[in-house]
């Protein structure tokens, strides 16, 4: 008798609640080992730097996976906190001007693909807009600037709304007792 929940898939975190057949999973763990045995650029020498960037896009190429952020920063030896400081010039971490940018050009190549994927309806938009949030700068914010010539103003005056509440107030009468 088997154990456990006979409707476990039901709680997959995969799309549509497929599970990966071992090939497509071989793929994946390939990929991620492809990356762990890469070695990392010296971040000073722009030349390894476009080896290691180039290396991991061909990488996703002959595996039929498609490129993604933590992937390119894994082959580069960095996490997304160092990615950000670097391209920020928060932090060098050792890295030539040269390296740099090519670092913020394979980040804006990430970012044109999904642009990409997501004009051609191949990403779900809210995947679309998580990612470029949290890899493209994209906010989402509503900015209201008012300063003292552009006061908001009150739809109803005090006394407007001085009659409206008079007005609306309920009178004994209007209930009855149960």
């Amino acid at each position: 008798m088997a154990r456990g929940n006979p409707n476990i898939k039901n709680y997959s975190p995969m799309i549509d609640n497929s599970n990966m057949d071992i090939e497509e999973n071989t793929k994946v763990i390939q990929y991620a080992l492809d990356i762990f045995n890469s070695d990392i650029p010296d971040l000073s020498d722009s030349k390894q730097v476009e080896y290691a960037i180039n290396n991991y896009f061909t990488n996703c190429i002959n595996k039929g996976l498609r490129p993604g952020n933590l992937g390119l920063y894994a082959s580069l030896g960095l996490d997304k906190r160092q990615v950000f400081e670097l391209i920020h010039g928060r932090i060098t971490k050792g890295a030539s001007v040269d390296s740099i940018e090519l670092i913020k050009k394979a980040c804006k190549t990430l970012s044109s693909i999904r642009e990409m994927l997501g004009s051609q309806g191949k990403l779900n938009p809210a995947t679309l807009i998580f990612w470029q949030k949290n890899f493209d700068g994209l906010e989402d914010v509503q900015r209201i600037d008012i300063d003292a010539n552009t006061q908001p103003k009150p739809e109803k005056s005090t006394e407007e709304i001085k009659k409206e509440l008079v007005d609306n107030l309920p009178i004994e009468s209007d209930y009855k007792e149960l």
